[in-house]
């Protein structure tokens, strides 16, 4: 069994991967601590565990094996050292930090203390994109030229969507190009590889104090443009991806298993040679949210981390995320 501390209760998707995380049958919530003495007590109390308000003493206790890391995003560097120099493995929320130079300072530290880390990346997980993954590594789509991804919703116009301190800069390290707009940064890179170039245009529409509306354009290695666009001023919560490659494009529209939509072109499916849609029993399973891969991880003697949730998987985010953001204040390209 996997004795779990969580770290705060500040992000919305707290409560979606504790729960996960419990229902896989190894793991139980031990203690909640949170710098915002309120929101701590009423998340233990839910839980029907105690409160610490002492980061310290929740990090040295022997009840403790791994933290689940939901704090503020600008806390992140602080707190997720402190947990690896205490020897707790670490599953975090997304993005890990606001520079490189924080990664790196935490991957330090995690290696140097030999502790198993995830990062949530939850679109990963989805079975419809796991199907454009499986497409493009097989070569259906041929040679991929282009990748456009949208994840926005309507949060700068519905003020009862989110809490108030979404959009604290303070907190969380910038706005909708790093929150929403970080899981086409993620996305992107599993379809056309290595980054190599990152233009980025963003704007303020409602007063939010951050960016609102933004989109930011990858050129990769291999020659691929990504495109990834994300907005707080969105009719609806709305996901739209589409790939295109010499052989063949793909086109995924809806944001749920209810709503998903599939549209597929290829020389290389029978039956696909025309843009039709493809039956859902072609797709992938969902995978496991990362929250419940990380118990099952930490569970295991045979493997040390997750692909596709690794710290250089993380890394990565958090350098592109630093480019979009250079790249709109100076109104330039920048180099990955």
């Amino acid at each position: 069994m996997v004795n779990l501390a969580l770290l705060s209760a500040w992000h919305v998707h707290t409560k979606k991967f504790v729960k996960t995380a419990l229902e896989t049958g190894m793991a139980e919530l031990k203690v909640v601590w949170d710098d915002d003495e309120a929101r701590g007590n009423a998340f233990a109390k839910e839980f029907g565990v105690p409160f610490e308000k002492d980061l310290d003493k929740v990090l040295k206790s022997k009840d403790v094996d791994a933290v689940m890391v939901e704090c503020a995003t600008t806390k992140h560097r602080e707190v997720i050292i402190k947990a690896a120099n205490a020897k707790k493995h670490i599953f975090s929320d997304k993005p890990l930090a606001l520079t490189v130079n924080d990664c790196l300072e935490i991957k330090k530290a995690v290696e140097e203390n030999q502790v198993k880390f995830v990062v949530s990346l939850e679109s990963k997980i989805i079975g419809v994109y796991r199907y454009a993954k499986q497409l493009v590594d097989e070569g259906k789509l041929g040679r991929v030229t282009s990748a456009y991804f949208r994840r926005a919703h309507q949060a700068a116009l519905d003020k009862n969507m989110l809490p108030a301190y979404w959009f604290d800069a303070a907190e969380t390290g910038g706005g909708v190009t790093l929150d929403l707009g970080c899981h086409g940064l993620y996305l992107l890179p599993c379809f056309c590889g290595k980054p190599k170039k990152v233009t980025c245009l963003m704007n303020e529409l409602y007063g939010t104090g951050n960016d609102e509306n933004s989109t930011t354009v990858i050129e990769f290695e291999g020659g691929a443009i990504g495109t990834s666009h994300t907005s707080f001023v969105s009719y609806r919560m709305d996901n739209m991806l589409e790939i295109v490659g010499t052989e063949g494009i793909l086109v995924i529209s809806g944001s749920n298993e209810s709503n998903f939509r599939v549209l597929l072109q290829s020389k290389n499916v029978q039956g696909h040679e025309n843009l039709i849609p493809v039956p859902g029993e072609n797709f992938p399973a969902y995978d496991e949210i990362p929250s419940a891969q990380f118990v099952k991880l930490v569970s295991s003697d045979m493997i040390q981390s997750l692909a596709d949730f690794s710290i250089d998987t993380a890394i990565t985010i958090t350098r592109l995320i630093e480019c979009a953001y250079e790249s709109a204040k100076e109104q330039k390209t920048v180099l990955y």
